[in-house]
């Protein structure tokens, strides 16, 4: 339960795509490690995101808030706006992450394809 609620947590600190990119996400590799930080909107203290997509289709999901740590392993996928997680511990409910490409090495990350909600800047590490 506790890595459903890091994947929610990351979903609802981020949002997505940006109509105005001009960047073209179809060449766009999102394979590698990718840091930001988020934000809690109830206490406004911050964590570090550090989202690890490998080539092989795994990865891993790590939120630190102060001094707490959790970790989530997934396997994953991707189409031009989206990553779908399949979290190892939770494999009935899968999440989905949007993302808009700002360059090769920043991306936007959020759970609301509209952009609704918050969103998250990545940086490639």
């Amino acid at each position: 339960m506790k890595k459903l609620l890091l994947l929610s947590a990351l979903l609802i600190f981020a949002c997505s795509s940006d109509d105005d990119n001009n960047n073209d996400s179809s060449s766009f590799n999102l394979v590698g490690t990718w840091a930001g930080t988020i934000t809690d909107s109830e206490d406004n203290s911050e964590g570090q995101v550090e989202l690890v997509l490998n080539s092989d289709s795994t990865g891993t999901l790590t939120m630190t808030w102060e001094m707490d740590t959790e970790t989530s392993s997934f396997s994953w996928s991707s189409t031009d706006t989206q990553i779908n997680l399949n979290l190892d511990s939770e494999p009935d409910e899968p999440g989905i992450l949007y993302y808009s490409v700002i360059d090769q090495d920043t991306m936007l990350v959020g759970g609301d394809e509209e952009g609704d909600d918050e969103f998250t800047t990545m940086y490639r590490q």
